[in-house]
C-alpha cells in the first residue's frame, strides 16, 4: 500500500537531497558517501550508469564537474513503508570544460529505510523538455 505526498517520507526525503546538493556543492565526498546506499545506481541525463564509487568521484572529487548549487522543488513522493520514490525537478548550476551551466532537469529517485533514516538507492535524471510554442500555434501539416 502507497501514501502519496507521506509526510515522515516526504520531510526525510527532503532532507536527504538538501543534504545531497550541500555535499556536492562542498565536494564533501564522506558526507556524500553517507547518503548513498552501498549498492545505489544512478542514470545521468546523458545516460551513462553510475555506481556509488563513480557517482562520488564524477560528481564529488575528480573536478571534471564542479557544483555551484542545486536546488530541488516540485516534489512528489510515494511511501511504500520500507521504500520510497519521489519525483522532483532539480535545478543545477556547475562549472565544467571551463564553462558553468545552468540546467534544470527531472529525477526519478528511489530511497530506503534503514534504521529511521533513508538511503538514496537509485536515481535517474533526465533533461526538461519545454516546446516553445503554445499548441494552438502549432502547425499540424
Amino acid at each position: 500500500m502507497s501514501q502519496s505526498d507521506s509526510p515522515g517520507a516526504a520531510d526525510g526525503i527532503r532532507k536527504v537531497l538538501a543534504a545531497k546538493a550541500d555535499a556536492l556543492v562542498r565536494r564533501s565526498a564522506d558526507d556524500l558517501a553517507a547518503l548513498l546506499d552501498d549498492g545505489f545506481i544512478y542514470v545521468n541525463a546523458r545516460g551513462k550508469v553510475f555506481d556509488k564509487a563513480s557517482y562520488i568521484a564524477s560528481y564529488c572529487t575528480s573536478g571534471t564537474i564542479v557544483f555551484l548549487s542545486q536546488a530541488a522543488r516540485d516534489f512528489t513522493v510515494s511511501d511504500f513503508g520500507s521504500f520510497a520514490v519521489t519525483a522532483l525537478l532539480v535545478d543545477d548550476v556547475f562549472a565544467s570544460g571551463g564553462q558553468t551551466v545552468a540546467a534544470t532537469c527531472r529525477s526519478l529517485c528511489v530511497f530506503r529505510a534503514v534504521e529511521g533514516r533513508w538511503l538514496w538507492v537509485a536515481g535517474q535524471t533526465m533533461p526538461t523538455v519545454q516546446d516553445p510554442a503554445p499548441p494552438e500555434t502549432r502547425n499540424h501539416a
